[in-house]
């Protein structure tokens, strides 16, 4: 018993002055410690229990901390509980916090006395697996069963996503009762676009991508041209207007614990291209231009799959164009636009997303 109080006070000590990983515990019944921590046998999913074990309930461990420092831990609460294995079920990233793992694991008690000798598991003092009187080796030795495991989080993302979009400039003033109806209907349109992100490692939730989005909108309306000679003109106005990110993202993304629920946050900096196409029957007129652009966006997936999940997100892309290009199929010329003419490039978009891990 003294050998048994000696490591009481040394494991308590030793838990007490742990600084992250927390232990918590739900056991049916308590037995009498085994003498020695050590003999508490570790067991991973794949390994048998023996036919006389007795489930008495469940030890988790949740914080900052190595693979062996957390197995350790549940070691000894199950221990101190009178359990005689441990067995870890499930050991992963937290979903929430990156740095954060969790590991899971059942516990339970076994009757020695009731097991012949040839039947009795333990783990020596030197750390290596026990075995049976026979000779035969029933369980995974402690150095492999402590050994961090790869947490099985995909690292590559591939995101495709089409919705509704909203242009969020003013409407220039001065313009007439048809103009502002014909810009207000190009103001909405719709957003489509892909992603590929590659994030560091599987235990570290952000990484880097690369994305391209198109917000693209159209109008047919009746107007009339008024020339410089004072001759005007009906006919259809039929205008178009495409505006498209291509740039780096920068990502961040939450999975819960059973892997069904995925959250991201994205932040890119790259080119917005502005492409407004107008014909009014036989006459052309193009205006282009491209400027630093920002994008902001963050959505919600539901797993339908291992690898695939469905779910919405929302974004938010900003610009502004001070330079354009314009032309009518015979001249071409760029200008350098007055403040009050900047063509504001900002646009929100609602989609629905199909996320593709792998």
């Amino acid at each position: 018993m003294k050998k048994a109080l000696l490591v009481i006070v040394f494991g308590a000590a030793w838990v007490l002055t742990s600084c992250s990983p927390k232990v918590t515990s739900s056991t049916l019944r308590t037995y009498q410690p085994e003498e020695w921590l050590e003999d508490v046998v570790v067991l991973k999913e794949s390994d048998p229990l023996p036919s006389d074990a007795e489930w008495i309930g469940t030890v988790d461990v949740k914080g900052k901390g190595s693979y062996e420092k957390m197995a350790e831990m549940a070691r000894f609460r199950a221990w101190e509980k009178g359990a005689k294995y441990i067995k870890i079920k499930n050991y992963g990233v937290d979903g929430v916090r990156s740095d954060i793992h969790v590991m899971n694991s059942d516990v339970y008690h076994a009757d020695t006395a009731k097991v012949s000798p040839d039947r009795v598991l333990s783990i020596n003092e030197a750390g290596t697996a026990g075995v049976y009187a026979n000779g035969t080796s029933p369980v995974t030795s402690a150095d492999n069963i402590l050994q961090t495991p790869t947490v099985d989080v995909p690292i590559n993302l591939f995101r495709a996503y089409v919705g509704y979009g909203r242009r969020l400039n003013k409407i220039a003033p001065g313009l007439s009762v048809y103009e502002r109806e014909h810009v207000k209907r190009l103001m909405n349109g719709a957003m489509f676009g892909a992603e590929f992100i590659q994030y560091f490692n599987r235990a570290i939730n952000s990484g880097l991508g690369i994305r391209y989005q198109i917000y693209h909108s159209s109008s047919a309306d009746a107007a009339t041209a008024l020339y410089e000679n004072g001759t005007t003109k009906e006919g259809v106005l039929n205008e178009t207007v495409n505006i498209s990110f291509l740039g780096p993202i920068y990502s961040g993304r939450f999975i819960s614990r059973n892997r069904k629920h995925l959250i991201m946050d994205n932040v890119g900096l790259g080119v917005l291209f502005y492409n407004d196409a107008a014909k009014f029957e036989d006459e052309k007129m193009t205006v282009t231009g491209r400027t630093l652009g920002f994008t902001f966006d963050v959505s919600y997936s539901y797993s339908l799959s291992d690898r695939l999940t469905l779910g919405a997100d929302i974004s938010y892309t900003s610009g502004v164009l001070r330079k354009a290009t314009y032309s009518d199929g015979d001249k071409r010329a760029t200008v350098d636009l007055d403040k009050e003419n900047y063509e504001g490039l900002v646009h929100l978009g609602i989609c629905a997303q199909l996320v593709y891990t792998f």
